[in-house]
């Protein structure tokens, strides 16, 4: 282990390199995911500054705002004089990423999208804190979660599911989001993973096409008339069955430990619609 003063360098997601004198003393976290997970190795009372929807756990609504993700007040960030920002690439501007650096703030960029990535995530986040012991146990504690996911559900019977992200235009995901590992997770087969596009748009002609024999959502995106818009397809094997299933928002989209619950729920909802079709694992 470093001693508690030395400098620290590690590479980030985006392939950064950063570099900190001494171990991060005050934190900006620019995404609910980040500040999520900084609480969840135990560097929450660190984070001086977040963005909005940065609501878990609940003692991170407390902290202050700089903006939403999309947009940073510059002159709030500057005042809260952060020693590390923790942005995501996914959805920060990149100009105020170059302009925080231009000031001589570390940047690390964080956008995990599998959960080894989150937990290569937690243990980054433990070098740049000093906390290295609590980061390996909370990144120890996931790994541990999707193994037991991933002996149980190796032989499940597959299940061509439609993973319904938002519904006007109709979007899903590809192979390239952690949804997608968590649908192959639990047995689940998505007929747009090779689709190039991370969300790709599509036509409802394009999921006919595909008879998914589950249609999934979430509590956030969905209508509350989603399923009889499905309805009108009685020929889909989805409807014909009604397998229709929504999963909490946040523990499906957030890249945290808390995803892991999604996929928990997930994997129960397969195991549901597998009994319901006749299929053993």
């Amino acid at each position: 282990m470093l001693p508690a003063q030395a400098a620290v360098t590690v590479i980030d997601n985006s392939g950064h390199s950063v570099t900190l004198e001494q171990p991060a003393q005050r934190i900006l976290a620019l995404a609910p995911h980040i500040t999520e997970n900084l609480f969840a190795m135990g560097a929450g009372d660190r984070i001086v500054g977040t963005v909005a929807f940065s609501d878990y756990p609940p003692r991170a609504r407390a902290i202050p705002r700089v903006g939403s993700f999309g947009q940073l007040n510059l002159e709030q960030v500057l005042a809260l004089q952060p020693d590390l920002v923790v942005a995501w690439p996914g959805g920060n501007p990149p100009a105020q990423l170059a302009r925080l650096r231009q000031f001589g703030i570390a940047v690390f960029e964080s956008d995990p999208r599998s959960f080894a990535a989150i937990a290569a995530n937690l243990r980054l986040y433990g070098q740049l804190t000093g906390l290295q012991v609590n980061a390996d146990a909370a990144a120890s504690a996931l790994e541990q979660r999707v193994n037991r996911l991933r002996v149980r559900y190796q032989g499940a019977a597959p299940v061509r599911v439609f993973y319904q992200l938002w519904h006007e235009p109709l979007m899903t995901v590809n192979r390239t989001l952690l949804v997608d590992q968590m649908l192959h997770l639990c047995g689940g087969e998505n007929p747009f993973a090779d689709r190039p596009e991370a969300v790709p748009q599509l036509g409802v002609e394009s999921v006919l096409a595909v008879r998914p024999e589950v249609i999934i959502t979430t509590t956030e995106e969905a209508p509350h008339d989603w399923i009889a818009r499905w309805q009108r397809w009685p020929e889909l094997p989805a409807v014909r069955n009604n397998l229709f299933y929504q999963l909490n928002a946040d523990w499906m989209h957030r890249a945290t430990s808390r995803a892991l619950s999604g996929a928990e729920q997930l994997c129960a909802h397969l195991d549901d619609a597998r009994h319901k079709l006749g299929r053993s694992n």
